[in-house]
């Protein structure tokens, strides 16, 4: 469910999230004028607006926990794939300078593995199901063509080995972002905040038993504020997205 709800776009996940928040909010809204026609509602009344500040700032350090991993996931992410294409770039440019038949052999390659990565590695990444243990498809080809190609000039040497450190910069960068796509947050944590929301909306409930229009504003103040967060960490916890 999860992972269907942040392949969708911005626009989704935002209508989506508001919308649990505000149902959220709108049930508790309910149960507290219901439970304000019953005797135990004297009792309710006690509860102090202090119970919401460990609610909050319990709620604000998980976000903000959760908020700087995102974000370095995504720096993270961008630097992966620019590392793989710089490397993938530097191979072709190194190749101009070999024969034909190494040099198609492995273009040929790159091509392969391009294909690959738009075909199946990419949409496996989104799916997270994606997997560094096997070998890409086209990769291993270059190196093989560049591996088995002998140098007759020490210049085609230096090109050679130039080439096959790239093709190991490529490979790396790949691993890289491959295990970076499992790195999510996971269901639980969403669980936790959705929670915490309920608990902080239950208290402004019982604090404001007898005053339902002071309730139903702080408790709509208080579901847009963890909607906005919830949607803001939701649009970037996928980084290739």
């Amino acid at each position: 469910m999860i992972l269907w709800i942040e392949s969708q776009n911005v626009a989704v996940i935002t209508l989506f999230v508001f919308g649990l928040c505000y149902a959220i909010a709108a049930l508790i809204f309910v149960a507290i004028v219901f439970v304000s026609r019953r005797p135990i509602a004297s009792d309710l009344k006690a509860t102090t607006p202090v119970m919401l500040t460990p609610l909050s700032v319990i709620a604000g350090l998980l976000i903000a926990f959760l908020a700087s991993r995102v974000w370095s996931n995504v720096d993270r992410a961008n630097s992966y794939v620019a590392q793989e294409a710089s490397a993938i770039s530097q191979v072709v440019l190194l190749t101009d300078a070999l024969p034909d038949d190494p040099r198609k052999a492995v273009r040929d390659g790159l091509r392969t593995y391009l294909q690959f990565i738009k075909a199946e590695d990419w949409p496996a990444m989104l799916m997270g199901r994606a997997s560094f243990q096997q070998l890409p498809p086209g990769l291993t080809d270059a190196a093989a063509a560049l591996l088995s190609f002998a140098p007759s000039q020490p210049g085609q040497h230096v090109v050679q080995r130039r080439a096959v450190v790239a093709l190991e910069q490529a490979l790396e960068a790949r691993r890289n972002r491959v295990l970076l796509s499992n790195a999510v947050i996971s269901p639980v944590q969403w669980l936790v905040i959705f929670v915490l929301d309920a608990l902080a909306l239950l208290t402004i409930g019982m604090v404001h038993l007898d005053r339902r229009p002071t309730a139903a504003v702080n408790m709509l103040v208080f579901s847009t504020a963890i909607a906005a967060s919830v949607a803001l960490l939701m649009t970037n916890d996928r980084p290739f997205m």
